[in-house]
C-alpha cells in the first residue's frame, strides 16, 4: 500500500495570514517542509517533527509515502535563490534570452547543468534518507534530462532499492520545452519525454 502526497516542500505562499489552499506546484524551497500543513508555520522544528511523525504513523500501518516533487520549475525565476546565487545558470533560455516555458509556469529548471543536476540528486536523497520517503512522483518529468533522472535512480536505489520512481514523461511545451528522450531543447508546441 502507498499514499502519494501532493508537494509538501515549501511553496511560494502565505502560510499564516491567508491560509488559502495551495496545490503546491509553486516551488520556493525544495528542501524545507511547507508550513501550511504544520501546527505552527513559524516553528521549523514543528514542520519537520510533524511531517516525520506522519510518515512514521503511515509506515506502522504498512503504508509507503510517495512524495510529489516539482523540480522542473520554480514559482518565480527572478526572485529565486537559484537566480540570486548564479544569474541565468539554473534556468533554460532561448537564443533571444527569453525563458523557455515547457512547464507552463514561465520557466524551466536547467537540470542538465552540473550544479542543477547535483542539487536535484542531493535533494531527492535528503528526502529519502531524512524523512524515509519511499517513492517520488516527478511532475513534468519530461523537462528533466535523462542523465539527471538516471543519477536520481542510482542515488535512491543505494538508499533503498525498493523506492518507487515515476513521473509525467512529457512537458507542456508552451514555448518549446525539453525533449528528455534526446536531451535537447524542443521548439515544438508539445514535447514528449523519453523512457526516464
Amino acid at each position: 500500500k502507498a499514499v502519494q502526497l501532493l508537494p509538501v516542500f515549501d511553496s511560494d505562499n502565505d502560510e499564516v495570514k491567508n491560509k488559502k489552499y495551495n496545490w503546491g506546484y509553486n516551488p520556493l524551497n525544495y528542501n524545507c517542509v511547507e508550513g501550511y500543513y504544520s501546527s505552527d508555520p513559524h516553528d521549523g522544528y514543528a514542520r519537520i517533527r510533524e511531517y516525520k511523525n506522519l510518515i512514521y504513523q503511515l509506515a506502522t500501518e504498512g503504508i509507503r509515502v510517495v512524495m510529489d516533487v516539482v523540480y522542473n520549475h520554480v514559482s518565480s525565476p527572478t526572485g529565486s535563490c537559484f537566480n540570486k546565487l548564479m544569474p541565468r545558470y539554473f534556468f533554460r533560455y532561448d537564443e533571444n534570452g527569453e525563458l523557455y516555458d515547457g512547464s507552463g509556469c514561465h520557466n524551466e529548471f536547467k537540470s542538465e547543468a552540473t550544479m542543477a543536476r547535483k542539487y536535484i540528486v542531493d535533494s531527492v536523497s535528503m528526502w529519502a534518507k531524512k524523512y524515509k520517503i519511499k517513492g517520488f512522483r516527478f511532475d513534468l518529468m519530461g523537462l528533466i534530462d535523462t542523465e539527471t533522472m538516471r543519477a536520481v535512480k542510482k542515488a535512491c536505489y543505494q538508499i533503498d532499492p525498493d523506492i518507487y520512481l515515476y513521473g509525467e514523461g512529457w512537458c507542456l511545451g508552451f514555448n518549446g520545452g525539453w525533449d528528455a528522450e534526446n536531451n535537447i531543447q524542443s521548439h515544438g508546441t508539445f514535447a514528449h519525454g523519453g523512457d526516464n
